[in-house]
């Protein structure tokens, strides 16, 4: 019997496969992070592609099999546009989603990180101007309550402290 999850879930990264798939890693409201095919989505006919950009919110319909999980439908919730035409923006907002990704634990329910991505997204997005403590704010939030601190960091320790934790440097793309 084939098993269906409903869940709003942003797109923390997307890795080709062979011919028109693609591997996807979720991070869902109900059930954490995920790490999901999705078959035949780079296909001409598929409505999906767009929704499955890098750091959108989506609605994700999930097939559950033995052999894993499958993306089956998807609606676009938000493309965060007012973050992604913006290219400081854009660099804190994948350097977040790289930090989400390496120390989120697998299919494990993480609510209030979820709801902290949330108000980190909204945040960001409503800001005029980039001012990088936004980040550093919410990174030492993030890392508190996944149980990484148990008190905030200054802005020079953070990164460090992460790179050390997760045993392998920031991409210099998206260091701030």
């Amino acid at each position: 019997m084939r098993k269906f999850l409903r869940t709003q879930a942003f797109v923390l990264k997307k890795k080709p496969m062979l011919e028109k798939n693609l591997r996807l890693t979720l991070f869902t409201q109900k059930y954490g992070k995920m790490a999901l095919f999705a078959y035949g989505i780079k296909s001409i006919k598929s409505r999906r592609l767009s929704h499955i950009e890098t750091g959108n919110l989506i609605e994700a319909i999930i097939e559950e099999r033995k052999e894993g999980y499958y993306l089956k439908e998807s609606q676009l919730i938000s493309s965060f546009f007012l973050i992604k035409k913006n290219p400081p923006k854009l660099r804190v907002l994948y350097l977040f989603l790289f930090i989400l990704d390496r120390l989120l634990p697998e299919n494990q329910k993480e609510e209030k990180a979820y709801w902290l991505t949330y108000d980190f997204y909204k945040g960001l997005a409503k800001m005029e101007r980039l001012d990088k403590k936004f980040f550093f704010k919410y990174s030492n939030k993030l890392l508190i309550t996944l149980g990484y601190l148990e008190k905030e960091l200054k802005s020079e320790e953070l990164l460090s402290f992460v790179e050390d934790l997760i045993n392998e440097e920031i991409p210099s793309v998206i260091r701030v």
